[in-house]
């Protein structure tokens, strides 16, 4: 049966938090450490595409075999544990910390994520600023192909954490990019665009978002959408 909770699925990179280009930098690092490529990266389509299909790029750029992507996630979240400890301007962006603390503390609310990264990459990304605690599960970028298939696992793995289905009217979409809000339209979810990520908020606003912020700084104004 469907609930009458709400579900608000975050994305990470430019939406949750700002770690630069660590993600690429400890993937490229690793792909030298265990292949000898430099830069494997310059190959690679980055943007729509979860990290899964980046690497399965590289791995047939270079004829690598992709029963290997099982070792390269171990020493790529041991690396970048190692390149955000040493990134200065790894932050969390405005207004996140007080919509997180009032969603963990709200019954009727819950969290997850939807995000292009392996998973062992979205939660070192997360623990390097202690927002992991904040979050059950979600879609992460070890299956699937693009943000579309990654929100319908993030649905379906949330529904299983929770025990509960949600009403597609009571799903909420976070997001910096127009993947994001294209995903939440393809499934007929809720879609806020945030304009902290590489994504102009005139190139947000075409794509016809649910809601749209500059940032969240005004964090009320996000948790008055999400008890409405």
């Amino acid at each position: 049966m469907e609930s009458n909770n709400k579900l608000v699925l975050w994305d990470i990179d430019g939406t949750l938090m700002h770690c630069g280009s660590c993600g690429r930098d400890a993937l490229n690092i690793t792909l030298e450490k265990m292949y000898g490529i430099d830069n494997a990266f310059s190959h690679a389509k980055i943007g729509a595409t979860s990290d899964v299909e980046i690497i399965n790029s590289i791995f047939e750029y270079y004829k690598i075999c992709k029963k290997d992507i099982s070792k390269l996630k171990e020493i790529y979240e041991i690396t970048l544990k190692d390149v955000l400890s040493t990134y200065e301007s790894n932050i969390i962006l405005p207004g996140i910390l007080d919509i997180l603390d009032y969603i963990k503390l709200n019954k009727s609310i819950d969290n997850g994520l939807m995000t292009s990264n392996f998973r062992v990459g979205a939660y070192t990304k997360l623990k390097s600023l202690n927002l992991e605690k904040y979050f059950k599960n979600g879609g992460f970028g070890d299956i699937g192909n693009n943000k579309i298939d990654i929100l319908e696992n993030a649905i379906n793995d949330l529904e299983k954490a929770c025990k509960k289905e949600f009403k597609k009217s009571n799903i909420y979409v976070v997001g910096d990019t127009p993947f994001d809000i294209r995903a939440a339209k393809y499934h007929n979810v809720k879609s806020i665009a945030v304009a902290t990520g590489f994504s102009k908020y005139d190139n947000l606003l075409k794509e016809k978002p649910d809601y749209i912020f500059k940032d969240l700084s005004d964090f009320k104004d996000m948790i008055s959408i999400l008890t409405d």
